[in-house]
C-alpha cells in the first residue's frame, strides 16, 4: 500500500501516522489556569528533542468540538507546565485524565494521585509519577487552527530514588517501565530488552550483519 498524504482526510492521516510511528511515550501533563486550578491531560505526540537547550515537545490538538484544550490555554497563560511520565503506578490516573472533565473541575480530584510542589516552576507535579520534567514555555508553533507544537525548556528532572542505581547514578532499566501508546485504544509495556553498542566498521566487516540480525551482548 502506498499512501499520498494529500489524498487522505485529516482523520485518516492521524490513524495511519499514529499506527505506524509506535511506540510513543505518554506525557501526563499538569498545568494550572490563572485561578490556580490544576489540569492534568495525557499526550502521546510527545518526546524530548534536544539536551542543549533541553527541550521537550508536545503536539496538542483541539477538542472534538473544535475548541482549544485547557492544557495549551493554561500554558499560554502561565508559561509553565510539568510532564509526568506514566508507569503502572499511575496508569489508571492517565486514563481518567483523558476523559472530558469540565474545565472548572480538576482531573486530579478524580484520578487518585497526589500533587506536590515542583522545584523550579509554580505548576505542581504528580508525586506518584516515576519521573517528571519541570518545564517553562520556550515556544509555541501554531501549525494550523487545530494543531500546535508546544516546546518546553526543561528546568529540572525529578526521578524516583528506587529506579536510580546509586553506584552509577543512572536509571535501572528493569525498574523503569513507562507505558507506550500504540494506536486507537491500544497500549503496551516495554518487552524484552537487549544491549548493543554502536558497531565499528571492523565489526560490520567481521560479523557481516544482515538486516534483521543482531549479535546481542
Amino acid at each position: 500500500m502506498e499512501l499520498l498524504l494529500e489524498d487522505l482526510s485529516t482523520q485518516d492521516r492521524y490513524k495511519f501516522l499514529s499506527a505506524v510511528v509506535i511506540p510513543r511515550p505518554v506525557a501526563l501533563v499538569t498545568t494550572k489556569n490563572r485561578n490556580g486550578l490544576c489540569n492534568a491531560a495525557p499526550f502521546s505526540f510527545f518526546n524530548v528533542f534536544s539536551e542543549d537547550p533541553a527541550i521537550a515537545i508536545l503536539g496538542i490538538g483541539v477538542k472534538p468540538n473544535g475548541k482549544s484544550k485547557d492544557t495549551i490555554q493554561n500554558i499560554k497563560d502561565v508559561k509553565q507546565f510539568v510532564i509526568n511520565m506514566v508507569d503502572a503506578s499511575i496508569i489508571g490516573a492517565m486514563h481518567i485524565a483523558s476523559a472530558e472533565i469540565p474545565s472548572d473541575e480538576s482531573e486530579i480530584d478524580y484520578a487518585g494521585v497526589t500533587l506536590v510542589d515542583s522545584k523550579t516552576v509554580s505548576v505542581q507535579r504528580i508525586a506518584e509519577a516515576p519521573a517528571s520534567l519541570e518545564c517553562e514555555l520556550f515556544q509555541i508553533i501554531e501549525l494550523t487552527e487545530r494543531r500546535a507544537l508546544v516546546l518546553g525548556k526543561i528546568k529540572a528532572i525529578y526521578i524516583k530514588d528506587e529506579i536510580i542505581d546509586p553506584a552509577t547514578n543512572r536509571i535501572i532499566p528493569e525498574k523503569y517501565s513507562p507505558i507506550a501508546r500504540l494506536f486507537g485504544d491500544y497500549y503496551a509495556w516495554l518487552g524484552e530488552r537487549y544491549t548493543k553498542g554502536i558497531p565499528s566498521m571492523d565489526d560490520i566487516q567481521r560479523l557481516g550483519l544482515k538486516a534483521g540480525e543482531i549479535e546481542k551482548s
